[in-house]
């Protein structure tokens, strides 16, 4: 997990791993619905996830989203889930650092909350 900063507290229900993974988003605020935007993870928990991104229009916090996160096969140790699919809400949203010299654009970290109607699918057991 990532490191807090000196004087933060921390405010998650639920513990997180420190899993990249693809996860997929897409904005549903008013007007037209965007399409699908891929992202990485980079912690996830039953509560909500944490990414970052280059994305020309930043979220917002109270942002409704919907999401689905594919857990990678060598990290279900950490894990035990294949899949969280649901809707979800930005809570916090911070700049990280200069934009990188040549480009331009800005990076944002941005954590999402999952409302209760998450779906965790976990993998079936073989049949012999």
């Amino acid at each position: 997990m990532r490191e807090m900063k000196p004087g933060s507290i921390e405010r998650r229900r639920a513990r997180r791993a420190s899993i990249q993974a693809l996860c997929v988003i897409r904005r549903i605020g008013a007007g037209e619905p965007e399409r699908f935007k891929e992202q990485v993870t980079a912690d996830i928990g039953l509560a909500g996830i944490y990414f970052e991104t280059e994305d020309q229009q930043p979220y917002v916090v109270n942002e409704v989203v919907v999401t689905s996160v594919s857990i990678p096969e060598s990290s279900r140790r950490e894990f035990p889930f294949i899949r969280l699919a649901g809707r979800g809400r930005v809570v916090r949203v911070h700049e990280l650092g200069q934009p990188q010299a040549g480009d331009g654009r800005k990076r944002w970290g941005v954590a999402l909350e999952f409302y209760e109607d998450l779906t965790a699918l976990t993998a079936s057991p073989t049949r012999s």
